[in-house]
């Protein structure tokens, strides 16, 4: 992704899954971050979905840098860090 918008955050380019609850993400300054979403989905019923690795692999960047699945689920920009290794 590389979003014309300007934000005061970083932005991921890229996101993989890349075990269940666990993603990879390379920012737009060239960081890379390990992130454990484990806490989230597992104390949040509105994240069950995730709990599907299947489901979980189609995490996507919306253009203001946040992560999204396509049911809706969602992670503010500035909230990703939060979730890092």
């Amino acid at each position: 992704m590389n979003s014309a918008i300007k934000t005061s955050w970083k932005k991921p380019l890229q996101v993989t899954a890349e075990a269940p609850y666990h993603l990879h993400l390379l920012m737009e300054d060239q960081m890379e971050y390990h992130l454990d979403l484990t806490p989230l989905i597992k104390s949040r019923q509105a994240f069950w979905r995730l709990q599907n690795f299947r489901y979980f692999r189609q995490v996507a960047i919306d253009p203001l840098g946040g992560l999204y699945w396509p049911e809706g689920e969602d992670i503010a920009p500035t909230k990703i860090l939060h979730y890092k290794l």
